[in-house]
């Protein structure tokens, strides 16, 4: 039995039983892309290789005022970063060197905690006041 053809298109629409883009599997950009959709048509998570051949997953809040996510692999390592609009907004990362941290920003944008581990596994701790200076 012979293997069927591949189906050869730039981008796939699925759509639900009213018609609603619901996915979109796509190269039209030159990157592939795989992006699911709410009923009410917004964009609820994208998956997505970047020039560079590296993903990234982001996850849209169907709360347009809650927190959102990126998970992604870029030219420095790994990263992992939720956002809330309006400010507030926590990052976990690990680099290419194999340094890690986590950083915390407050509400107003203004970096308040981080705590780094750096690649020869010295840690840090850094506090900082609402003025964006270090506190200790």
């Amino acid at each position: 039995m012979a293997s069927p053809l591949p189906v050869v298109a730039r981008e796939i629409q699925i759509v639900d039983d009213q018609g609603n883009l619901r996915m979109a599997l796509s190269a039209k950009s030159g990157n592939p892309t795989i992006e699911l959709m709410r009923a009410n048509g917004g964009s609820s998570a994208v998956i997505a290789l970047d020039e560079a051949g590296r993903p990234s997953l982001k996850l849209r809040n169907p709360d347009t005022r809650g927190p959102v996510s990126v998970i992604e692999i870029d030219e420095n390592g790994a990263h992992v970063k939720l956002d809330r609009p309006g400010g507030g907004s926590s990052y976990l990362f690990l680099n290419n060197a194999g340094g890690s941290g986590v950083v915390l920003i407050d509400l107003s944008g203004a970096r308040r905690l981080e705590v780094l581990v750096a690649p020869d596994g010295s840690p840090r701790i850094a506090r900082y006041g609402p003025d964006g200076k270090a506190l200790s």
